[in-house]
C-alpha cells in the first residue's frame, strides 16, 4: 500500500467522493480503511433506521412493506423499538451517534421508512445504568427535525419526549436547522427556550403552525428566533408579520425565502436599518395584492438578487397591479443583478392581451449591473412591445447581461412581434457574456453579417440553446446558416407548444441542421 494512503487527511478526501456501498466494502477490506470509511458512512443519518436495524430482534422489530423488501421497487423496511435498550445496546448507539454530523429526524404516529414513532422515541430516551442522554449525538452540526400530523391528544401525550429529543440534538455548534413542527410542539418549544442553546445557527428553515385550543379556537404559532443572531439564510412557510419583523433586525441575514398564501397578522413598522444585510430575496406569495403589500413593506435598496412567483389574481384591476409591481422593482432595487418574475394567470382570468410596454421596462435601463432578467408569464396574452432599436438600447444599458428571458411557459407571444434577427444581433454585440436568450422575433428575413469596430464578425460562442417561442420562420436552411455564423456553439432551438405547425416544423429542421 502506498504510504500516502496511511494519512487520514488523504483518505478522508478520497472517501468523501465515494458512495455508501463502496465505503462499506473498503471498511471490510483493509483495517487501515475501516475507521476513516466508517466515519464518513455515519456522518449523515437519514432517520434512525440505520441504527435501529443493528439492534437485536427482541429490542427493535422490523416491519416490511412486503415479504422481500426492495428499496429499488419502493418496498421499505420500518423499525419499531419494543423494549428499553440494554447497556450494551445503548453503548453501541452512543458510539455510532458520536460520528454523526448531519441528522434527519422524522416523528410520525405510524411507522414509516426512516421515521420514529412516539412509542419508539420514549423507549430510546430511557438510558440504562445511569447513562446520560447528553452523550448522544454530541457533534451534530446540521439538523432536520419534522414532527407533524399527530392527532391532538397524541401531541399532548408525547410533546415532552419530542422536546427532550430536540434538547439533545440542538447544540451550540449547530449551523443548519430545519424545524417543521405541529402547533402544540412549536408553542412548547418557544416556552422551553431550547433555541437559545444554538446561537450560532447560520441556516434556518421553518414554518408557522396551527393548533386548536380547548375552546375550539384555531391558533397560529411560529418558532421564536430572537436568539438566533447569526442567521445568514432563512426559509419560512406560512410566515407571520411578527416573524418577518424579527428577521428584519438580524444584521447577518443575507438570503431570505418566503413561501406563503397570506402572511399572518398585520405588518409592523420597520425601524431604520431593517434587513440591512439582505442581498437575495425569493418570494412565493400567491396573491398579487398581498405580494404588492409585502414589497411595499420590505426594503429592496441593498438587494442583489430577486425571485418572485405569484399565481392568484383576484382583483379586477390586477393588470394595473402587474404594472405597479414590475415598475416598483427597479425603482426601489437600484443594485439588483438578477431578477426573476414568474406570473401565472389561472383561467378564466386571462387577459386578452397584456402589454409589456417600454414604459414598464424603461426603469430597468438604470440597472447597469444587471446580469439576469426573466419575466415569464403563464398566459396566451404576453405581448412585449419591443423593436430592434429598443432591444439594442437595453443591451447597451446592460453590458454584463448573461440571460434575457421574456417568455411564457408554453404559448409564445401575441404576434406580430416587433423584433427581428437584427435585434438578436444587437443583443449579442452589446452583451458579450450573454449565455441564455428567450425571445420571439421575426425570422422570415435574414439580415447581413454585422462586424465589430475592430473588423471582427459579431459572434457569441457561449450560447448553446435558444428559446424562440412562436417566432415565425420561412427558410430553415438560411436561418440555420445565419444562427451558426452568429452563435457557433448553438446546438438546440426550442419552441413553444402552441405555435403554428408549419413554423414548428421549420424550427425542428433548424435544430437538426445545427446538431
Amino acid at each position: 500500500m502506498h504510504h500516502c494512503l496511511l494519512i487520514d487527511e488523504v483518505l478522508n478526501n478520497i472517501f468523501s467522493w465515494l458512495g455508501g456501498a463502496t465505503l462499506c466494502s473498503l471498511a471490510r477490506t483493509y483495517r487501515t480503511f475501516q475507521e476513516p470509511a466508517a466515519a464518513i458512512i455515519w456522518q449523515q443519518l437519514i432517520g434512525f433506521w440505520p441504527i435501529l436495524r443493528l439492534l437485536p430482534g427482541e429490542t427493535a422489530t422490523s416491519i416490511a412493506d412486503s415479504p422481500e423488501p426492495d428499496p429499488e421497487s419502493g418496498n421499505q423496511v420500518r423499525a419499531v423499538v419494543t423494549r428499553p435498550l440494554t447497556l450494551e445496546e445503548w453503548l453501541m448507539v452512543k458510539r455510532l451517534s458520536q460520528r454523526v454530523r448531519d441528522i434527519h429526524v422524522f416523528v410520525t404516529q405510524k411507522p414509516h421508512c426512516y421515521s420514529l414513532t412516539p412509542g419508539s422515541l420514549s423507549l430510546l430516551l430511557h438510558p440504562p445504568g445511569g447513562e446520560s442522554l447528553e452523550s448522544l449525538f454530541p457533534n451534530v452540526q446540521h439538523l432536520t427535525f419534522r414532527c407533524q400530523g399527530l392527532p391532538p391528544l397524541e401531541a399532548v401525550r408525547w410533546q415532552d419526549r419530542v422536546l427532550t429529543l430536540l434538547r439533545i440534538l440542538i447544540r451550540p455548534q449547530l449551523s443548519t436547522l430545519v424545524l417543521l413542527l405541529d402547533g402544540r410542539f412549536c408553542a412548547s418549544l418557544n416556552a422551553s427556550g431550547i433555541l437559545t442553546s444554538c446561537p450560532n445557527v447560520r441556516t434556518l428553515h421553518t414554518s408557522a403552525a396551527f393548533f386548536e385550543t380547548q375552546e375550539g379556537a384555531r391558533v397560529s404559532v411560529v418558532p421564536t428566533i430572537s436568539s438566533l443572531k447569526s442567521l445568514q439564510t432563512v426559509k419560512v412557510h406560512d410566515v407571520s408579520w411578527d416573524l418577518m419583523a424579527s428577521l428584519a433586525q438580524i444584521k447577518t441575514l443575507r438570503r431570505l425565502f418566503v413561501d406563503s398564501h397570506e402572511p399572518l397578522g398585520s405588518p409592523l413598522p420597520l425601524t431604520n436599518g431593517a434587513f440591512a444585510g439582505l442581498r437575495y430575496l425569493n418570494t412565493h406569495i400567491a396573491s398579487l395584492r398581498l405580494l404588492l403589500r409585502f414589497y411595499r413593506w420590505v426594503p429592496l435598496s441593498e438587494l442583489r438578487g430577486l425571485n418572485i412567483l405569484t399565481t392568484d389574481f383576484t382583483r379586477d384591476d390586477y393588470l394595473g397591479d402587474l404594472e405597479e409591481l414590475l415598475t416598483f422593482i427597479p425603482l426601489h432595487g437600484p443594485f439588483l443583478e438578477t431578477i426573476h418574475v414568474n406570473l401565472g394567470f389561472a383561467p378564466p382570468r386571462q387577459p386578452k392581451q397584456w402589454l409589456l410596454t417600454k414604459s414598464i421596462l424603461a426603469p430597468y435601463l438604470s440597472l447597469h449591473n444587471l446580469k439576469v432578467l426573466d419575466i415569464t408569464l403563464a398566459s396566451r396574452s404576453y405581448s412585449p412591445q419591443l423593436t430592434d432599436d429598443d432591444l439594442a438600447h437595453m443591451a447597451q444599458s446592460w453590458p454584463l447581461l448573461k440571460e434575457l428571458h421574456l417568455k411564457t411557459y408554453t404559448c409564445g407571444w401575441v404576434l406580430p412581434t416587433g423584433l427581428s434577427l437584427g435585434g438578436l444581433v444587437a443583443l449579442i454585440q452589446h452583451c458579450p457574456g450573454i449565455e441564455g436568450i428567450s425571445l420571439v422575433f421575426n425570422a422570415m428575413e435574414i439580415p447581413g453579417a454585422v462586424y465589430q469596430p475592430d473588423g471582427n464578425l459579431v459572434q457569441n460562442t457561449k450560447i448553446r440553446s435558444l428559446q424562440v417561442g412562436n417566432s415565425p420562420i420561412s427558410s430553415p436552411e438560411n436561418v440555420a446558416t445565419y444562427l451558426r455564423l452568429l452563435m457557433p456553439g448553438l446546438l438546440t432551438v426550442s419552441t413553444c407548444n402552441t405555435m403554428d405547425s408549419t413554423h414548428k416544423m421549420h424550427w425542428k429542421a433548424v435544430s437538426a441542421l445545427l446538431a
